[in-house]
């Protein structure tokens, strides 16, 4: 089934895995895959400007925009498991083989989908569109948990480390919130008397009415599908970047970051799991205004995958390759505006009011809802990922300025979501417009990188070259 092999001189990303599909190579996709996020990522200006999912911390949100949002989300979370098989060199042919056709059916449709899921019930068309968009996704987290699996058992120097069994908890994690959303969606749309089983499940399990399952199985599903797919993030970065040349004290800082990464996505899936199917809710810390669950997710998975980057890149020489400076810094930003400024943000819940309108900073509070989210959870990774994709297929020679746009882009965009939040909340003044600047310097690069990676010839980056050799050998 597949096309050509590494030994012809042809890497596994510009090999076609599917016999009479020699046009799909994971090199295309991913370009195609960047491409389709970023169109789909403009509409988002007809849905919404700023896009905002949830009006305030306490808020009910959007059904539309959240469905939406899901066409935005599948597509990088296929971007992730195409740099996940090529970075972690995954050689089985299988996998690659249902990966590369689950990521283009769950992009397209998930995206074609969202745009018309409006509302629920009533948009059947749409919503059994995104539905079968979700199903392939469960499919590339199986075959992507599988081809760690098989590649951590061969038990290489290189395949078994904590960073390939870290990948494999975290494609596991996604998997599991993917299933807590599909029930979700279920009850949603049929109600929890078809089976009863699941309203009989609901009252043993101590939920007072419907709605406290689906919110509980909702939140639960958001949250750890954030975690997951940012500590998959984490890991594949580091291990790019690496993590199995690294010597001496890094490389004893480099596994201690690696195994918070770990231990933190084990914990926050337990957590979530159990908050989903019973009234469990994580103990407080701080003064009673810390939630455990985003304790354990900043500290331990953010935190550690900070360390686990720190320890595996020079910073000695980083600001003379733009593009690890640009893959590093895009992560700090991530952790500076999810843990760092949502600590924040919690311990003086009395001024941000937590989602009461009547606090003196909800204006703030509901914009750093959404802002934390869609940039800290989701851009900010996503331009990690990007950058990844423009080092490992493009090359840094030929695309140094890239790594300065997307750098200075997301500097520009932090800096404003920040003054927007704590300073000036007035949703067109000073905080947006800077925000908005970094968005289209953001922008910038990923043009950037779509021109470099579909218009201009390449050649076998040095990266593409290391796993060139690897594989052969």
């Amino acid at each position: 089934m597949l096309t050509s092999n590494p030994s012809s001189g042809v890497t596994p990303e510009d090999a076609a895995p599917i016999s009479w599909a020699p046009w799909l190579t994971a090199r295309r996709l991913t370009f195609f895959v960047i491409a389709w996020v970023s169109a789909f990522a403009l509409g988002s200006i007809f849905v919404a400007n700023p896009f905002a999912s949830e009006a305030n911390a306490g808020a009910v949100p959007d059904y539309f925009r959240v469905m939406y949002m899901h066409g935005l989300l599948i597509g990088m979370v296929g971007l992730l498991a195409l740099l996940t098989l090529a970075v972690m060199n995954v050689r089985s042919v299988h996998v690659r083989v249902w990966i590369v056709g689950g990521v283009l059916f769950a992009t397209v449709l998930s995206a074609v989908g969202g745009i018309f899921d409006t509302k629920i019930p009533g948009a059947e068309v749409a919503m059994w569109t995104q539905i079968l968009s979700f199903f392939a996704l469960d499919e590339i987290l199986v075959a992507l948990a599988w081809g760690l699996f098989a590649e951590w058992r061969k038990g290489t120097a290189m395949t078994r480390t904590l960073t390939y069994l870290g990948a494999v908890i975290a494609a596991i994690s996604m998997l599991f919130a993917a299933v807590m959303g599909h029930l979700a969606g279920w009850i949603m749309e049929f109600g929890e008397n078809t089976p009863s089983l699941i309203a009989n499940f609901r009252g043993f399990a101590g939920f007072g009415s419907q709605d406290d399952f689906v919110g509980a199985l909702v939140g639960s599903h958001s949250h750890e599908m954030a975690v997951a797919s940012m500590g998959l993030t984490a890991l594949v970065a580091i291990q790019f970047l690496g993590y199995a040349t690294v010597t001496g004290s890094a490389k004893l800082f480099a596994r201690i970051g690696v195994a918070m990464v770990c231990a933190g996505i084990v914990l926050v899936s337990v957590i979530y799991v159990a908050g989903a199917v019973s009234t469990y809710a994580p103990p407080n810390f701080f003064n009673d205004n810390i939630p455990g669950d985003d304790l354990v997710s900043g500290v331990l998975v953010m935190g550690g995958g900070l360390i686990g980057l720190l320890s595996v890149v020079n910073l000695q020489t980083i600001v003379h390759r733009p593009l690890r400076l640009a893959t590093v810094w895009a992560f700090v930003l991530s952790v500076a505006t999810v843990a760092a400024a949502g600590y924040a943000i919690e311990m003086y819940e009395g001024f941000f009011g937590a989602g009461d309108q009547a606090a003196s900073g909800a204006a703030g509070d509901a914009i750093f809802t959404w802002f934390h989210q869609d940039v800290g959870l989701f851009l900010l990774p996503t331009i990690v990922l990007v950058m990844l994709v423009v080092q490992l297929l493009i090359g840094e020679k030929v695309a140094r300025w890239i790594g300065w746009f997307a750098a200075a882009g997301a500097t520009a965009l932090f800096a404003g979501g920040m003054f927007w939040v704590f300073i000036d909340s007035a949703m067109y003044g000073p905080g947006y417009w800077l925000s908005t600047l970094g968005l289209l310097v953001v922008g910038a690069a990923i043009l950037g990188t779509l021109y470099h990676g579909v218009f201009q010839p390449h050649e076998l980056s040095p990266a593409a070259v290391t796993t060139l050799r690897k594989t052969a050998a």
